[in-house]
């Protein structure tokens, strides 16, 4: 699964997005504006399905999720 559907997801989760695909394009437009020196497709790579569903798990419903952070710890992610 792509790093961005993992935080996507999570945003559904959490309810601060309602629909899916708002989800993706605000993962892309955070992405962009805050790390505007990286490229969001070689960020953007494949974690592992069983991976990225316990990272999926662990968020839970979150009432809040720190886009940019989650985006740097997956940043930092090897891939599975």
């Amino acid at each position: 699964m792509k790093k961005s559907k993992i935080v996507a997801a999570c945003l559904v989760n959490s309810r601060m997005i309602a629909k899916y695909d708002d989800a993706e394009s605000a993962v892309r437009r955070i992405f962009q504006q805050e790390f505007p020196r990286v490229t969001f497709s070689e960020w953007d790579s494949e974690i592992d399905d069983h991976v990225a569903k316990n990272i999926i798990r662990s968020v839970g419903r979150a009432s809040t999720i720190n886009v940019k952070k989650f985006i740097e710890d997956l940043r930092n992610h090897e891939n599975a």
